[in-house]
């Protein structure tokens, strides 16, 4: 994949993150965009194998909605300890852990 192609892939999952999180408006591309990369990191680190270039639907959807569970809850991060949701925690397990192969 070309650098060219991988930023198109990119600014497709920011445009998909943005619909997923019913945000049409431009105020927050920036935060949108960081929440992004730190979804990625987070996978890339925790996912053996994982690889931007192919993605399985959990790993797409989870970024998603790791994106999501991080916008909606921007205000409750840094104050208490927030986690995902149990169905999250559980895709990204199987991830993890190699599940589904």
């Amino acid at each position: 994949m070309t650098d060219e192609e991988r930023q198109e892939q990119r600014t497709k999952l920011i445009e998909e993150c943005k619909k997923y999180n019913h945000i049409d408006y431009d105020d927050d591309e920036d935060i949108i965009e960081l929440m992004f990369d730190v979804a990625v990191e987070e996978m890339t680190e925790l996912i053996p194998d994982f690889s931007m270039e192919t993605l399985t639907h959990r790993q797409h959807l989870l970024i998603l909605i790791y994106v999501k569970d991080l916008y909606d809850n921007r205000e409750k991060y840094g104050k208490e300890e927030k986690r995902l949701q149990a169905a999250v925690s559980s895709m990204l397990l199987k991830e993890m852990y190699g599940g589904g192969k």
